[in-house]
């Protein structure tokens, strides 16, 4: 049983860390450094290499560890948000908040997860505003667990639209719910993720991550 789980894990995190690295979002970002060098502009050119590296750096690291610290996760999706506002000239800014005696350093949290979140909001939400961009990120505590709460100020679409075709996006949120799934099994957590319906203005209903945990174990990495 606990091989055959460690195989599903396996699979899964190889198609996570292939969607997070797909061909295009590889392309585009080597096209958008060689367009700032085209431009005789090597400054913005070598910045936005050098946050591109980073990146690409801490996503092979979180693909590698079933749990990070949070920190580490939001330093990660900083990196990516700012990627994307500089590749589309579309300013987003993320917005960590965070409740009373919450520590990022001191939360374990699964690796890469709201990556893909994040990654779904600036693509339907973000990209078709006029306005900028901006993603909160709440981290309180109820009781004896965190609660992670994800939100923008984007467009949205109610999901009772015409049928939509099935998109790598999509495809993207499934694994990502089949993931935390499989984590539970392995590690014995109990990590919920919800997707709501809230009331925003305009009639539309807009959307809201919600994930709640209890307190994940985890050892300092020896100095």
């Amino acid at each position: 049983m606990t091989l055959d789980l460690d195989r599903k894990m396996a699979q899964l995190e190889l198609k996570l860390l292939r969607a997070q690295l797909n061909s295009h979002f590889m392309f585009n970002n080597l096209n958008a450094i060689n367009f700032y060098i085209l431009q005789k502009d090597p400054q913005k050119a070598s910045f936005y290499l050098t946050l591109f590296s980073r990146l690409m750096r801490r996503i092979m690291a979180g693909s590698q560890r079933d749990f990070i610290k949070l920190s580490e996760e939001i330093e990660t999706l900083r990196l990516y948000v700012q990627l994307e506002s500089m590749r589309f000239n579309h300013p987003i800014e993320l917005q960590p908040v965070y409740g009373e005696n919450i520590d990022p350093e001191m939360i374990m949290f699964p690796s890469l997860l709201l990556h893909t979140y994040i990654e779904h909001a600036i693509w339907n939400h973000l990209l078709p505003l006029t306005q900028d961009g901006k993603i909160r990120l709440g981290v309180f505590r109820r009781l004896n667990k965190f609660h992670i709460v994800l939100e923008d100020n984007g467009i949205h679409r109610s999901e009772t639209h015409a049928h939509r075709l099935m998109t790598q996006d999509e495809a993207g949120l499934q694994m990502a719910e089949e993931r935390v799934f499989l984590l539970n099994q392995r590690h014995g957590t109990d990590i919920q993720v919800q997707v709501v319906e809230v009331p925003i203005a305009g009639g539309e209903p807009g959307r809201r991550v919600e994930i709640e945990f209890e307190p994940i174990p985890f050892t300092k990495p020896k100095q």
